[in-house]
């Protein structure tokens, strides 16, 4: 606590304000995270017109955040180190996240835009390669955000493309 409280530059007592526990703090995070990704799914179904498009806006704007040098996403795999009394809300929280994304691919099985494939399956591998979006300037140095579309999301959603009709 003392750590955080001197990056954000006030006071242990100052941060206790805001925070009466540590494990209020984890939550908060999770939350954030949560709200983050909600907040995305949202913003592309807005503006997206089929499945295969709106999974690969919200899979571009969540990876770009994970690059962008703001505070990055929770993992979901950083779930193990909340407290437990939170872990079962925490987990129903990113669940239903999944099952978001497991919508999205079964509109674009229905509308065409996606190949039939287990929307479950399909969802854990988008959710993991967000959660590994973190660390793509590690495996990629001087990789940008953007560049990361190109790069990390397009390869991934070609594979989700519907075969051409014949």
């Amino acid at each position: 606590m003392e750590k955080i409280s001197a990056r954000l530059n006030v006071t242990k007592g100052a941060f206790y304000h805001h925070n009466e526990t540590k494990d209020e703090l984890v939550e908060a995070c999770f939350e954030r995270t949560i709200e983050v990704m909600r907040r995305a799914i949202r913003q592309a179904e807005a503006v997206t017109t089929d499945g295969l498009q709106t999974l690969a806006t919200v899979a571009t704007a969540l990876v770009e955040y994970q690059m962008s040098g703001n505070a990055p996403l929770l993992r979901t795999s950083a779930l193990t180190s909340a407290p437990e009394s939170i872990q079962p809300k925490l987990v129903a929280k990113f669940d239903r996240i999944s099952d978001r994304f497991a919508s999205l691919i079964s509109d674009g099985i229905a509308d065409g835009s996606i190949r039939p494939i287990d929307t479950n399956i399909g969802a854990q591998v988008i959710t993991a390669a967000i959660n590994a979006a973190a660390e793509l300037r590690h495996w990629a140095p001087g990789v940008t955000p953007g560049r990361s579309v190109n790069l990390y999301v397009r390869p991934l959603f070609e594979g989700l493309l519907s075969p051409p009709v014949r």
